[in-house]
């Protein structure tokens, strides 16, 4: 084969690779684009609650305590792929039951791995109006509690703790001083217990953790996650069981 030949087959490689990286970065970002999202009727049922006041800053949600005078705020990071609205029906009565201002940033293409640091945006009250909140946790989903995890570890003087709900810390927190609550469900068949297990180590010694029969989607009130599998409960009682456990454990920090 002479060198004209392979020069201009070697051209038409290059050609073919460029046009699938093409191909393949479009399908990517069509389906990262493209988030699990909360139910209308999830959604609804919170906004109708006349003890909280949902609000949507573009598509980043806040709930806060009707009255106001929050006494605490946490910043909650979506899962993978997962849109804030997600979390509008499970993270509702924190605000209504544990006086808490909850924030779920909308995150880069749906991955918190975009911007992990996001919650300095609220912590620091810069970018968005929290009353007069001082005392603020930093959280996440799955996905979303790991990035949740490496900023407390980057930043322990601006939170006061943690809250996982189907996640892990990949980044040891045990020596910050921070308070930590881990919530896992036994129906959860999308959590890498592995990973998990592993990381146990990396939060604090009196951490609290809990595990209830949950399955990963029914930590948010959206449906469709790949490998998820039906836990038993309907989402109404998974979030109720869920808050059960959170309420109070907020509730009781200074």
């Amino acid at each position: 084969m002479n060198r004209s030949r392979l020069r201009s087959q070697g051209k038409r490689l290059v050609v073919w690779l460029v046009a699938a990286g093409v191909v393949a970065l479009a399908v990517a970002l069509v389906y990262f684009g493209t988030p699990l999202r909360g139910t209308e009727a999830g959604i609804a049922a919170a906004e109708a609650n006349p003890d909280v006041t949902v609000t949507a800053e573009g598509e980043t949600y806040v709930l806060e305590p009707a009255g106001g005078n929050a006494t605490a705020g946490l910043v909650f990071y979506p899962g993978g792929r997962v849109h804030p609205d997600a979390y509008v029906a499970s993270l509702a009565p924190l605000a209504a039951d544990a006086n808490v201002t909850v924030v779920v940033p909308k995150m880069p293409l749906n991955l918190a791995v975009l911007d992990g640091d996001a919650a300095s945006r609220y912590v620091t009250r810069s970018d968005m109006e929290v009353g007069d909140v001082d005392t603020w946790y930093v959280g996440g989903h799955s996905l979303g509690g790991v990035m949740a995890c490496r900023y407390a570890r980057a930043n322990p003087d601006r939170v006061d703790g943690v809250v996982l709900f189907a996640s892990y810390c990949d980044r040891d927190i045990s020596g910050t001083g921070l308070e930590a609550l881990s919530v896992t469900g036994s129906a959860d068949t999308v959590l890498n217990r592995g990973a998990y297990r592993a990381a146990l180590g990396n939060l604090p010694a009196d951490a609290t953790t809990r595990t209830l029969p949950l399955n990963h989607s029914q930590f948010g009130g959206y449906r469709g996650q790949a490998g998820d599998e039906p836990s038993g409960l309907s989402y109404a009682a998974a979030h109720r069981r869920l808050a059960e456990v959170v309420v109070p454990w907020l509730g009781a920090r200074p």
